[in-house]
């Protein structure tokens, strides 16, 4: 297994990808210190990681804040004695055209999508440098192409991208690893709630299949499995780089 002995950080861990990439990663062998600003959430993906017969302590912090990101990061090396990993997932969305979107709206996603990357980074790399370990940013395709009433959102995840770049740079000489994945559209609760939002949730559901060449939206296992590889030992030349998991989403001109 890839990362026994190892220990990872995943921020956003109550749900969705966030789970999906730290039970992938117990299943690697890693410790995973599972972070969310929700403790019942992140009670649950600790139980199931525990039924799964997996090592896994909660962190819950805002990881928007300094404060936070410290305190998640003290917890993963008091209770695994090393960090390898950080897997910065949390994220917000506030779905609202720019006329009607709060300046407060606005800085909540920014404050946990971005700011948070950058907090968490900050604290974990003099542990991750020590190990000579790795940094993977979970994106969106919203940082290349969007849509109406996602302007706070895209804008957060492009500035992960430049900030993936940027840091990369910096974290390269103590041999520390940044690079970002960019999910297309996930099967995940959160997704499943805005289907069910529609008038007709099954046709809605459909008519957007037609945007994924491969004939499936993603799983949380599809982003674990990138997340997982280059946080190890066989993605050691790859860094400061953006790779893209969406079924071919961004790759389709048009859709019939």
């Amino acid at each position: 297994m890839r990362y026994t002995d190892k220990v990872a950080i995943i921020t956003g861990a109550g749900s969705g990808i966030g789970r999906g990439i730290a039970e992938f990663l117990a299943e690697e062998g890693a410790f995973v210190l599972l972070n969310d600003v929700r403790a019942e959430a992140a009670e649950s993906s600790k139980k199931i990681l525990a039924e799964k017969g997996h090592r896994s302590e909660t962190a819950i912090a805002d990881i928007g804040t300094w404060e936070g990101a410290q305190f998640m990061v003290s917890e993963a090396v008091r209770h695994g004695g090393r960090l390898d990993l950080l897997v910065n997932c949390a994220a917000r969305q506030i779905i609202k055209p720019v006329e009607d979107l709060e300046i407060e709206e606005w800085d909540t996603v920014l404050n946990v999508n971005l700011k948070g990357a950058f907090v968490c980074s900050k604290a974990a790399f003099p542990f991750l440098a020590q190990q000579r370990g790795a940094i993977v940013n979970i994106c969106s395709v919203h940082a290349q192409a969007t849509v109406s009433g996602f302007a706070s959102y895209a804008a957060s995840k492009a500035g992960i991208v430049a900030f993936t770049r940027a840091v990369a740079i910096e974290f390269a000489s103590k041999g520390v690893r940044v690079n970002a994945v960019s999910p297309g559209t996930i099967d995940t609760p959160l997704v499943q709630a805005y289907f069910e939002s529609c008038p007709d949730p099954v046709r809605a559901r459909s008519e957007f299949l037609k945007f994924h060449p491969l004939g499936r939206f993603g799983s949380p296992r599809d982003i674990a499995e990138m997340v997982a590889f280059l946080g190890c030992p066989q993605a050691g030349f790859i860094t400061g780089t953006e790779i893209v998991v969406d079924g071919g989403m961004t790759a389709l001109l048009f859709a019939q």
